[in-house]
This record gives C-alpha cells, sequence and structure tokens, in this order.
C-alpha cells in the first residue's frame, strides 16, 4: 500500500471514532434525561398518591357530617 492511502484509511478512521465517541455522548445524555424524567414522575406519583388519600379521608369526614346532620 501506499503510504497516502494509508494516511487516508487513518483519517478515515480518526473520523469513524470520533463519530462513535460523539454518539455514545448522546446516548449517554439521553439515558440520563429519561432517568431523571422517570425519578420526577416517581416523586409526582408519590405526591399524587397522598394528595389522593388525603381528599379521600376529607371526603368521607364530610359524608359522615352530612349523615350526622339528616
Amino acid at each position: 500500500m501506499k503510504i497516502l492511502d494509508l494516511v487516508k484509511m487513518q483519517k478515515r478512521i480518526n473520523t469513524l471514532e470520533n463519530e462513535v465517541e460523539t454518539l455514545q455522548n448522546t446516548i449517554k445524555d439521553e439515558l440520563y434525561n429519561a432517568f431523571m424524567s422517570k425519578l420526577n414522575e416517581s416523586v409526582e406519583v408519590d405526591r399524587l398518591k397522598k394528595e389522593n388519600k388525603r381528599l379521600k379521608l376529607k371526603v368521607k369526614s364530610l359524608k359522615d357530617i352530612i349523615k350526622e346532620d339528616k
């Protein structure tokens, strides 16, 4: 092989390695964002469950008050 061909191949290899590294970083960023999104969903679900429980108790107590008034 000629030296020129070797230089072209090395440039191509370097280009491909850079593209792979860029793709890996993009995947890492997307996975991190997806993880944080799921983590936030979990916190939101817990908050909504607590609020739902509180509201159910309030409804029950209000129904009991209505029954007593009758």
